[in-house]
C-alpha cells in the first residue's frame, strides 16, 4: 500500500515537472515582446516657420518586456510573388531632426517613441510601399497596422496630388 503511494507522488513530480519546463520553454523562448506600429501624416508646430507636416513611424511596447529597435524598413510584395521580387527598403532616420530619437533605441514595456521624416515627394511613401514597420534585435519585423499605412499613404497621394494640379494650371 505505501508503494501506491510513493507512485502516486512520483507522478505527481512528473507532471509538475513537466509544466514547469514547458512554461519555461514558452516564456523564455516563445513569448517575445511586442511592438504595435502605426504610419501617418502628423502636422507638428507651432514653430518659427509655422506648421510643419511630417511621415511618423510610431511603434508602442505591449511586453512582456524590454525591445530593442534598430530600424525603420518597408517592403512592396506584388501578388505575384513568383514572379517578381518584392521590393525592400531601409527608411534612413533625418539625424538633424531634434524630434526624432536614434536607432538602436531601447523600449520598456508601455514606453513609445516616433520617428518623423520629412514629407517631401520623394519620401519613401512615394514608393508604394505594402509593409512598413521596425525591426528589432532579434530580427523580427513588426508591421504597421494595414489600416494607418493606407490612410497615411491616402494622405501623401492627396498632399501631391494638390501640388501637382497647382503646377499644372500654372502658364
Amino acid at each position: 500500500m505505501k508503494e501506491i503511494y510513493s507512485l502516486y507522488i512520483s507522478v505527481a513530480a512528473l507532471i509538475v515537472s513537466v509544466f514547469s519546463l514547458g512554461w519555461n520553454f514558452y516564456r523564455d523562448v516563445i513569448l517575445k515582446p511586442r511592438l504595435k506600429v502605426t504610419a501617418a501624416i502628423t502636422r507638428v508646430g507651432p514653430t518659427e516657420t509655422g506648421w510643419k507636416d511630417f511621415i511618423t513611424v510610431e511603434a508602442v511596447n505591449f511586453g512582456p518586456g524590454p525591445i530593442i529597435c534598430n530600424g525603420i524598413l518597408g517592403e512592396k510584395r506584388h501578388l505575384i510573388c513568383f514572379w517578381r521580387k518584392r521590393m525592400c527598403f531601409y527608411a534612413v532616420e533625418d539625424l538633424n531632426n531634434p524630434l526624432n530619437t536614434r536607432f538602436p533605441k531601447k523600449l520598456e514595456v508601455g514606453d513609445s517613441f516616433m520617428q518623423f521624416f520629412n514629407l517631401t515627394e520623394d519620401a519613401f511613401l512615394s514608393l508604394d510601399p505594402t509593409h512598413v514597420g521596425i525591426r528589432d534585435t532579434f530580427g523580427r519585423m513588426h508591421w504597421a497596422t494595414r489600416k494607418s499605412l493606407k490612410q497615411a499613404k491616402k494622405d501623401f497621394q492627396k498632399e501631391f496630388q494638390k501640388v501637382d494640379k497647382s503646377v499644372a494650371q500654372m502658364p
